[in-house]
């Protein structure tokens, strides 16, 4: 009866959805992009590639003083676009913020999205501290008209003074305990649960290739300290002989004929479960990288510290939202915004998202 309702369930929402999408014609919102360099780049690619968000850009404003040129020239190198495509992309030029202001008065653009282009003395302020604290202190921020109007936000007063905790730490470290004993308990759980699947899948690489079935791999934990990462084997040994430490490839050919089905279905991280045993990843957190691409993007990613902050994790926030390409960029955006908004039930909500990435085969 399970079964049987899953699969009606499941039909009968596809059907609703697809009738919904014919009967019903909700008109796009018309977006305007204020700045042109390569993070509006990045969001209006996205809109137009996905357009099921209802949106469609208008149009933009360059920030004054914007490096535009640059910002055209990073857009031929990274989405081979001629030039005579690039307004496809970013819509028509706006001239001042006078002509956006009469575009919202009219009704004709709904949405307005703030793409910066240059990295503020913030971000490089908090790249230069990052590795020079034993922990992470309490920042606050005196904010400006644009600041006050963000959200909602947990404030300190110094007499009449309103200041905003960016980055707030001891409420987090009274909980550490509490993640501590949720990692262990699930991870044994997991452990238990998955070990008849475990011992399948090292049975599977032992009789499909010549090599060990676990292989251990540096990876760059938290505060910067580095450890050793369990896999289940999914290349050949001589994988990275003549290309060095490289990204792996969706039918990567250095995978071996058992690799591509244990890497799409993340069977071979099932042996990460000792390091959050152990204490060196938790079960939700930013995923480790290796220590070459971590000095890569320590060097060009503005903010990329600050990932270091927690321990890193079997799944997190990039790995059930982001797409399997997702740059480093994306990817701190969600990795910082898991930091910033930690807490169990958010744990468990990425842990049962991770199911169903899993399941399809999706997500990063």
């Amino acid at each position: 009866m399970l079964l049987l309702f899953a699969l009606l369930n499941t039909a009968a929402l596809v059907l609703w959805r697809v009738a919904l999408q014919s009967l019903v014609r909700t008109p796009m919102r018309q977006v305007i992009l204020v700045g042109c360099g390569p993070a509006a780049l990045d969001v209006a690619r996205k809109i137009r590639e996905h357009h099921f968000h209802g949106l469609e850009v208008r149009g933009y404003l360059p920030v004054p003083g914007s490096r535009s040129p640059a910002a055209l020239e990073d857009l031929d190198e990274r989405q081979d676009a001629s030039p005579d495509r690039r307004d496809d992309v970013l819509g028509r030029r706006l001239a001042s913020a006078a002509e956006l202001q009469l575009l919202l008065a009219s009704g004709e653009v709904d949405d307005v999205i703030l793409a910066p282009e240059a990295d503020s003395w913030q971000t490089a302020l908090i790249d230069e501290i990052a590795g020079s604290r034993p922990r992470r202190p309490t920042i606050l921020l005196l904010p400006g008209p644009f600041e006050s109007l963000i959200g909602t936000m947990r404030y300190r007063w110094i007499n009449d003074l309103p200041l905003i905790e960016v980055m707030r730490e001891g409420d987090w470290r009274a909980a550490m305990p509490v993640k501590r004993a949720f990692d262990l308990a699930g991870a044994a759980l997991l452990a238990i649960a998955a070990s008849p699947l475990f011992l399948l899948a090292a049975l599977a690489v032992r009789l499909s290739s010549a090599g060990p079935v676990l292989f251990r791999q540096e990876r760059v934990g938290r505060a910067l300290r580095p450890f050793k990462v369990a896999k289940l084997r999914t290349m050949r040994q001589d994988a990275e002989r003549e290309s060095g430490e490289i990204l792996a490839l969706r039918d990567d050919p250095r995978l071996t004929p058992v690799g591509g089905f244990l890497r799409r279905y993340r069977l071979d991280e099932l042996p990460q479960l000792w390091n959050v045993l152990v204490g060196e990843m938790s079960l939700v957190g930013p995923r480790p990288e290796r220590p070459g691409f971590v000095r890569q993007h320590l060097a060009g990613v503005p903010g990329y510290a600050e990932r270091f902050a927690v321990l890193p994790g079997l799944t997190g926030l990039a790995q059930v939202n982001g797409e399997y390409h997702s740059t480093p960029e994306n990817k701190l955006r969600y990795d910082l915004a898991y930091i910033a908004n930690r807490s169990l039930w958010l744990d468990l909500s990425i842990l049962v998202r991770t199911v169903r990435i899993v399941l399809t085969s999706q997500g990063v």
